[in-house]
């Protein structure tokens, strides 16, 4: 050490000339800066989680105030209206009044000309990981959709939607008189 520098720090004189004193950090210098450092990745860390976490439950809450909707135009028009699922996506469905008892597999249709509540695809990774109806799951592939009825009296079986991005959950629950909620999955298997 210089004779300048241990004059600075006993506080006795300065040595104001270049290179005279020396140029080092302290610890404590470090660990603030080591603890800033830290402080700023764990913030970037739970921003991006919590983006994910904020886009899933928006897409559930979204998924929800559809099927709010699907269930009031159902009492509305008093006719019964679907739902189906797949891993990618949910389609609306309407009952084909001109459909002949021969045409039991045309009884459903897509609605047409239906802004609101046509074909929707999940957004980015985000997918339909599993349907209940009274905790019986639905097949989400297959040629032909199980769906979920909404009666046009208001009544329809409780159901549960579970949506999933990684390893993030979020479920759309529905008891039997059409209430929706939104809630963190607990891996309880539904209602």
């Amino acid at each position: 050490m210089s004779p300048g520098c241990l004059a600075k720090r006993r506080g006795v004189g300065l040595d104001l000339r270049p290179g005279a004193c020396c140029g080092g950090f302290t610890l404590i210098e470090i660990l603030v800066v080591l603890v800033v450092i830290g402080i700023v990745v764990a913030t970037l860390q739970l921003n991006l989680f919590s983006d994910d976490a904020r886009r899933l439950r928006h897409e559930g809450e979204r998924l929800a105030a559809l099927l709010t909707a699907l269930a009031d135009e159902s009492v509305t028009s008093g006719q019964p209206l679907a739902v189906s699922f797949s891993e990618e996506g949910y389609a609306f469905w309407e009952r084909n009044l001109d459909a002949t008892a021969e045409q039991a597999a045309d009884r459903w249709r897509t609605r047409p000309g239906d802004e609101l509540f046509s074909n929707r695809q999940m957004q980015g990774e985000i997918r339909v990981a599993e349907v209940r109806i009274r905790q019986r799951p639905l097949s989400l592939t297959g040629k032909t959709p199980e769906r979920v009825v909404f009666s046009p009296s208001g009544m329809q079986p409780p159901f549960s939607v579970l949506l999933a991005l990684g390893d993030l959950r979020v479920r759309v629950v529905s008891d039997a008189i059409g209430n929706l909620r939104v809630e963190d999955d607990d891996d309880e298997g539904g209602v």
